[in-house]
């Protein structure tokens, strides 16, 4: 093995940059997560953690939760076997990052669970881990000149988000969070225990994600007047809509005592949660 990496000298991008390039993967799409685990000399095992407690040895209240880890001493890396392809890939590239990141490596075994995997986490080195594994599966810069080229609009991420092989929200998180141009996207999550179609069904903000540029003009995040919110009221449409469909509409942005700010935006669902992309305001 020839990477070397020590102290604080490299930052992610260096570091994600070095391993693709000595795995022989650089440049490469999608990135072969199984050939940077076999350069880094880790297996990979999937199992159910609920049935494997040898391998987990810990709580099982824990264990019930557990979603990926990471073994240093036996070079393994495991993810659960009811993990989508999608979800697999991104946990593989968080348990390399853990293995890569000098201070994490001094931990013997690492466990993660969907709060770990997150990019919401508060916990450090999770934070840590999924900052390189970004780096990992977007390789580096690449997906950002890639979607530069393309015109500012969520059927870039839509396009290129299969050639990552990542899933449309990483994707559109992603695009969003390094474009040199003012846009933002509100992600809607699907209630729990809510039932009907999706036009029917309950959603609520999620989260915010905006570009630099437009955090500095505009806002930062926003929250809606009611909790829960109807499929077609986001989309502001009744009858059926797909997977990849978009909507093209308007969103209205309250403002104390100002004149409330109009944004043209594009929706589309990934069949559970539903992306609201803000483009430009309306002239």
């Amino acid at each position: 093995m020839k990477l070397k990496i020590s102290g604080d000298s490299l930052d992610h991008v260096e570091i994600a940059e070095t391993l693709l390039e000595e795995a022989g993967v650089l440049d490469l799409l999608p990135t072969d997560e199984l050939r940077v685990l076999d350069y880094l000399g880790l297996r990979q095992l999937s199992f159910d953690f609920g049935d494997e407690p040898a391998f987990a040895k810990t709580d099982p209240r824990i264990r019930a939760h557990l979603r990926a880890a990471l073994s240093v001493n036996d070079r393994v890396v495991a993810t659960h076997s009811e993990l989508g392809q999608k979800q697999r890939r991104w946990s593989v590239f968080h348990e390399i990052a853990h293995f890569v990141l000098p201070e994490h490596i001094e931990k013997i075994f690492l466990l993660d669970t969907d709060q770990t995997l997150s990019p919401w986490t508060k916990v450090r080195l999770e934070r840590e881990a999924n900052g390189l594994a970004a780096e990992l599966m977007f390789q580096g810069n690449r997906f950002t000149e890639r979607s530069l080229d393309l015109p500012l609009s969520c059927r870039t991420v839509i396009e290129l988000a299969p050639q990552f092989d990542a899933s449309y929200e990483s994707a559109m998180r992603r695009y969003v969070e390094r474009h040199i141009l003012p846009c933002a996207v509100i992600v809607y999550d699907k209630v729990p225990g809510t039932f009907g179609e999706d036009e029917d069904a309950k959603y609520r903000i999620q989260y915010t994600v905006t570009s630099t540029p437009f955090k500095r003009k505009y806002f930062a995040g926003v929250k809606t007047t009611t909790d829960l919110t109807r499929g077609s009221d986001i989309f502001q449409v009744h009858g059926s809509w797909n997977i990849g469909n978009i909507v093209e509409t308007e969103l209205i942005v309250e403002r104390n005592e100002e004149p409330p700010w109009r944004f043209q935006s594009e929706i589309f669902t990934n069949g559970y949660k539903i992306f609201q992309f803000i483009i430009r305001p309306v002239e």
